[in-house]
């Protein structure tokens, strides 16, 4: 397509909103639980685990479904209907005046979600094979850069306003994605319009490269979110000053994403040029082994420093996996193959809070970094010995 240029810029700022919007409640989640009613320390812990777990349960169930639609109508319709029913229930936590209606919404949120990877799959599908590295980690700082947004806004405006208009300012923040989707983004061919034959979810799973890659997206995803999930708590461990936890709590989650930023373009370039299955495997090992000084640290700045490092080797992972995975899925699954890496970042996401709120609440909460660590050295090792270059 010889817009995809435009449309990757365009969809960078759908995913800069959108993840800037969903990452502002992340600092303040568990205060606003204490707000709710819930003040043990370890039923925040559990609560706040399965509150940011909810979408992702109902997500991996629909994510196979909205493959197909895909498939039918295109990855723009999917982009619109994500971004409606998204805007609508963040909207709606606003209200909410116990903890049991937050975990519904989040629950029912699932069921809409999947714009990011909606995103990925749609300009893999419109982009060049010898540019799609570098395309996926620019359109890749797009989320990242609103992750680092997100946080800090979220944090400073719950000190200012409270926590509930936060809630309503993020679905109307979804909400004007929409506008950007209908108006600037091209509409693609259904699937079934460009191949004659088409294939089936067996088809996905027996390929074995596939099937490698999709364990990675999971590990990815569920070492990720198991210390963002209790970033807070974590911090409010050896902070003195309570008061500015929500802030300081939101920067640690940011100075990740800022160096992934620096990260991500160089390593897409970088993988489109000695191959991405070359570079995987190296930087998702490398990527846990950094996770490691995180658990011992007892010093905000020092942590701070780890996670930046962190992230400049992070920043090529997902658009390395990304790119693989178009690379290996025939064009009569690309939707179906979709949805199962859409269920798998879901599943990730799903598990991760709920391991890591069990580790912190039964042990400590340090403890889960050295799990995040542990499953991505584990997944760079799998995608080393699973993944062929052909």
């Amino acid at each position: 397509m010889k817009n995809w240029k435009r449309s990757a810029r365009f969809l960078w700022l759908c995913n800069f909103i959108i993840v800037a919007a969903m990452t502002m409640i992340l600092p303040f989640l568990p205060l606003y639980l204490e707000v709710l009613g819930v003040t043990d320390e370890k039923a925040l812990s559990l609560w706040t685990g399965a509150i940011f777990s909810a979408a992702f349960l109902s997500g991996a169930f629909m994510a196979p479904i909205w493959g197909i639609f895909a498939d039918k109508f295109g990855q723009k319709a999917n982009l619109i209907r994500a971004g409606i029913g998204m805007g609508i229930l963040t909207f709606s936590m606003a209200f909410v005046t116990g903890p049991w209606m937050l975990l519904a919404l989040r629950f029912f949120m699932g069921f809409f979600s999947g714009f990011i990877t909606v995103s990925f799959s749609y300009l893999s599908r419109i982009t060049p094979k010898e540019h799609t590295g570098a395309a996926l980690g620019f359109l890749q700082t797009g989320g990242i850069s609103g992750g680092i947004i997100g946080p800090l806004i979220g944090g400073a405006l719950s000190d200012w306003f409270g926590f509930r208009p936060v809630f309503a300012m993020t679905g109307i923040s979804i909400f004007l994605t929409l506008i950007l989707v209908i108006q600037f983004i091209p509409k693609d061919a259904p699937m079934q319009e460009t191949v004659e034959k088409q294939g089936t979810f067996k088809d996905v799973l027996m390929n074995k490269q596939l099937l490698v890659l999709f364990i990675a997206t999971f590990l990815l995803q569920a070492a990720m979110l198991s210390t963002n999930s209790m970033m807070t708590i974590f911090v409010k461990t050896f902070v003195d000053n309570p008061e500015n936890l929500a802030l300081l709590a939101g920067f640690a989650a940011s100075i990740l994403g800022i160096a992934t930023i620096i990260g991500s373009p160089y390593l897409g370039k970088l993988g489109d040029r000695i191959g991405h299955l070359r570079m995987l495997p190296v930087v998702m090992f490398a990527s846990g082994v950094l996770f490691l000084p995180q658990l011992f640290t007892d010093n905000i700045y020092e942590l701070y420093v780890w996670r930046f490092i962190q992230g400049l080797v992070l920043g090529g992972v997902w658009p390395a996996i990304q790119t693989l995975i178009h690379k290996k899925t025939p064009a009569d699954i690309q939707g179906r193959a979709f949805g199962v890496t859409a269920s798998c970042r879901f599943l990730g996401n799903l598990t991760g809070p709920i391991i890591g709120g069990w580790i912190s609440g039964s042990f400590a909460t340090a403890y889960v970094f050295g799990f995040a660590g542990a499953i991505l050295m584990a997944g760079g090792i799998l995608v080393r010995l699973g993944v062929q270059n052909r």
